[in-house]
Order: structure tokens, then C-alpha cells, then sequence
């Protein structure tokens, strides 16, 4: 696929949108720990489905208006609306209860590792189903070397594996969940030709918080809507980064780069999460930076180097 630039302000506006959500998302990782698993004895503990659907409801708030626009307006056709659905339950219902179930039995920094070393992968993979974008031997080669940093993030130090620690559980859902972004990423980005990103976030996003409100209401037990109203004014911070930054934002500035590059060229980008959920972690968790983390980081670097060194 050729990317698709007018000006290089807007090719610079592009990739700033890849980098924003880069550092929202990869941020994201630490701040759903204080709500999913707080430190501080007395905080409120999120479940996986309540904390993903409060923070999608929040964001979908800020789409509500556009999407009723362009419904009004006709802009829309109804299989848009039935593909916006599908995406969303997808994108959101699907793939973060799988993310925060993962982030529940791991951790943030192997939640991370883990989904961001697959997702460049599976999404460069996928994109070649509809035959619209070729995988070149470079970039096959940036994708290798991205995953080659990523162990070695992750191998840094051995890991102790139980049955009954629900670590496998977690390891399980985190795989799952980087099929479905790279699902997600594949086919907003074939589906964004008829439909703008900013309605298709709103209708993906309003569609995947509706999902998620509701299978959080089937198991009301493990699902304590009333921990929302302990929240702590750190983990409200937190929530609201989650709603605003990453959801809203984020994912506005990541689909409108799907419009001008290839999915899997802006996937590789991704591979950059888990540094800054490393980095946060050093700085704000007091975490120690090992050589494994260096090492990996600059495998990573070069990865997205060698992406853009590659001629369109």
C-alpha cells in the first residue's frame, strides 16, 4: 500500500498521531494497575469488566454529538452502523476485557510486553488477507527485530508459573487480546473509506461501551459497580486519563493515521508501549532499568528506523 500524504505538514501530523497514542497506550498499562490491583491498602479494587466499561462510557460521551450528527445527516449507511457494532465489541467489549484480565493475573509491565509483541505481528499478518498490502522482506525484518527486543524485556528475569496462580489465564487472554486489536486495526482501516475516523471511533466506541456495561451486569458478584464510588482522588486521575488521553484521543489519532499509512507499518510503532510502560515505572513505581531493558529498548529503536527508512 502507498501511503497517502499532501503536504509534509500533514504527513508530520500523521505520525505524531502513531506517537501520541504510542505514549497514551503504553502509559495505560501502569495507570489501570492502580485500579485494578492498588497498593495502598484501602483503595478501591476495579473489576476487569467494570473498569473497562466506566472508562468507555466516560470517553463515548465525547462522541455522542458527531455520531448523532452524522445519523442525522445521513452520512451513514446501516451496514456502516452494523460494521461500527461488530468493531466494537471487537475493539473494545472483547479486547479489553481480555487485556484487563491479563493485566489482573500478570502485571503491567508483562501485560505490555506481551501484547505489544504480538501485535505488530498478527496485524502485518492479517493485512495481507484482503490482498491489499504486501509484507516486503524489510519489513518482515523490522517486525523480528521488534519481537527480538521485546523478550529480551521480557526474559530479563525468570518467571515462576503456577496453575493455580491464574498466570497462564492471564497469558492466554493477553494473546487473545492482540488478535483482536490486530482484527480491529484491519478492517477500521478498509471500513474508514466510507465512514470518517472521528464517527467511526464514536460508533465503535459507543457500541463496544454498551457491550461491556452489559456483561458486567451479568455477573453482578464479581462485578461491584458501587467500588466506582470508593475511588481515591489518585485512582480518579487515573480512571479520567484512561477515559480522556487514551481512549478518546488516542484512539481518534490512531484511526486517522490508518487512513493515510498501512496498518502494519503503523503497527510496528507499537512496539514502543512497552518502553514507555518500563519508563513510567522506573520513575514513578521505582522499578529497576536492567541492561535487558536497554538492550531491548534499542532493538525496538531500530525496528521503527528501519520502517521508515523503507521507500514507499
Amino acid at each position: 500500500m502507498q501511503e497517502t500524504f499532501y503536504t509534509p505538514a500533514r504527513r508530520f501530523l500523521t505520525y505524531a498521531g502513531v506517537w501520541f497514542a504510542v505514549l497514551a497506550w503504553g502509559t495505560s498499562f501502569v495507570a489501570a494497575r492502580f485500579l485494578l490491583h492498588p497498593e495502598k491498602a484501602g483503595q478501591a479494587t476495579l473489576s476487569p469488566l467494570v473498569l473497562a466499561a466506566v472508562r468507555f462510557s466516560i470517553a463515548s460521551l465525547f462522541f455522542a454529538v458527531p455520531l448523532a450528527r452524522a445519523l442525522l445527516h445521513r452520512q451513514i449507511a446501516s451496514r456502516d452502523l452494523l460494521r461500527m457494532a461488530l468493531l466494537g465489541q471487537l475493539t473494545f467489549s472483547l479486547y479489553f476485557w481480555l487485556q484487563y484480565t491479563g493485566v489482573q493475573q500478570t502485571n503491567a509491565s508483562i501485560s505490555s510486553i506481551l501484547v505489544v509483541g504480538l501485535i505488530p505481528v498478527v496485524t502485518a499478518l492479517l493485512a495481507q488477507l484482503p490482498g491489499k498490502e504486501r509484507l516486503s522482506w524489510m519489513t518482515l525484518g523490522a517486525l523480528l527485530l521488534g519481537f527480538i527486543g521485546v523478550a529480551f524485556v521480557v526474559f530479563q528475569k525468570p518467571l515462576t508459573i503456577t496453575l493455580a496462580s491464574g498466570f497462564l489465564l492471564g497469558v492466554f487472554c493477553l494473546v487473545g487480546n492482540a488478535f483482536a486489536f490486530a482484527a480491529y486495526s484491519t478492517l477500521s482501516k478498509r471500513w474508514m473509506q466510507r465512514v470518517t475516523p472521528l464517527v467511526m471511533t464514536g460508533g465503535t466506541m459507543i457500541s463496544g461501551a454498551t457491550g461491556l456495561v452489559l456483561l458486567s451486569l451479568l455477573d453482578p458478584p464479581r462485578n461491584q459497580w458501587s467500588e466506582v464510588a470508593q475511588l481515591d482522588t489518585v485512582q480518579w486521575i487515573a480512571l479520567l486519563f484512561l477515559s480522556v488521553v487514551c481512549s478518546v484521543i488516542a484512539y481518534f489519532a490512531y484511526n486517522s493515521a490508518l487512513t493515510k499509512i498501512a496498518a502494519s507499518r503503523a503497527a510496528v510503532y507499537i512496539y514502543f508501549e512497552p518502553v514507555v510502560a518500563v519508563l513510567f515505572g522506573v520513575t514513578l513505581l521505582g522499578e529497576p532499568l536492567s541492561w535487558q531493558i536497554v538492550v531491548g529498548a534499542l532493538s525496538i529503536a531500530g525496528a521503527v528506523a528501519i520502517v521508515n527508512l523503507i521507500k514507499k
